[in-house]
């Protein structure tokens, strides 16, 4: 019998010697086949049985002493009515386990909110270094910063203002409500960034900060006293559900 054959069945190079003796002698006791083969009885034995659990060898347990014999096409039939039987049975649980595991690694995977609270000394160095990170998330989502803008904002950080548009990604636009005090400031900066469109809402006299959304992340921005402080909170769908909020206010003004 070919050897290539017998490897296929996943018989080393010790399991197709012994493998090869029975097939010459059809049954032997244990230390017959040692003794043939040339190997430790107890290495030959636990050999032996290997093959036995293959379906290639049938231990007659029954004689004293007990021998090996060579299992037959009958033998090897039954062999393999069992192993379609035992794969069947751990295809239903694999695909029990699947269901399981997805489940559990969705629960383990809940995008829990992360929030960030910066003091006043650390916005600017902070709206800097988080600038990246903020653009690359509304490239893969919505390429619009939608949201609010308080006029302190501007008055305060004038110069960030200008250093964003100079450097951003052209794909990136802005379209934000802003208070009607921001009018005589925002409408020199229309003329500078047109990728930069602001409307005037007469209903936000009541706000006292700004809501900025850009991709999965919300920033709140209060500018309007000191300590002045900014919170970032990175969560889809938070900041989904407020965009379309944004969206559908950009159009109502």
């Amino acid at each position: 019998m070919d050897d290539k054959l017998l490897t296929s069945l996943g018989l080393n190079e010790k399991e197709i010697k012994v493998y090869k003796t029975m097939l010459k002698k059809r049954e032997m006791r244990p230390a017959q086949l040692a003794k043939t083969v040339g190997i430790k009885r107890t290495t030959c034995y636990h050999l032996a049985q290997g093959l036995v659990e293959k379906g290639l060898l049938v231990e007659n347990a029954t004689k004293r002493p007990r021998t090996f014999s060579l299992a037959q096409p009958a033998d090897i039939e039954g062999t393999i009515e069992q192993e379609r039987k035992r794969l069947a049975t751990r295809e239903k649980i694999l695909k029990r386990f699947t269901t399981e595991l997805s489940r559990a690694t969705a629960e383990e995977s809940y995008p829990v909110p992360q929030i960030r609270f910066v003091e006043e000394e650390k916005i600017e160095r902070f709206v800097e270094q988080q600038n990246f990170s903020w653009e690359e998330s509304m490239l893969k989502t919505d390429p619009t910063m939608w949201g609010y803008q308080d006029h302190t904002y501007v008055e305060n950080y004038p110069h960030l203002i200008d250093w964003y548009w100079k450097k951003s990604d052209k794909r990136i636009g802005l379209k934000m409500l802003t208070n009607q005090s921001a009018a005589s400031i925002e409408q020199r900066l229309a003329r500078k960034y047109k990728r930069r469109q602001m409307k005037f809402w007469k209903n936000s006299d009541t706000f006292r900060a700004g809501i900025w959304l850009m991709g999965d992340y919300m920033l709140m921005v209060n500018t309007r006293r000191h300590p002045f402080y900014l919170v970032e909170i990175h969560d889809a769908t938070l900041a989904h559900d407020l965009r379309e909020l944004f969206k559908s206010l950009w159009l109502l003004v």
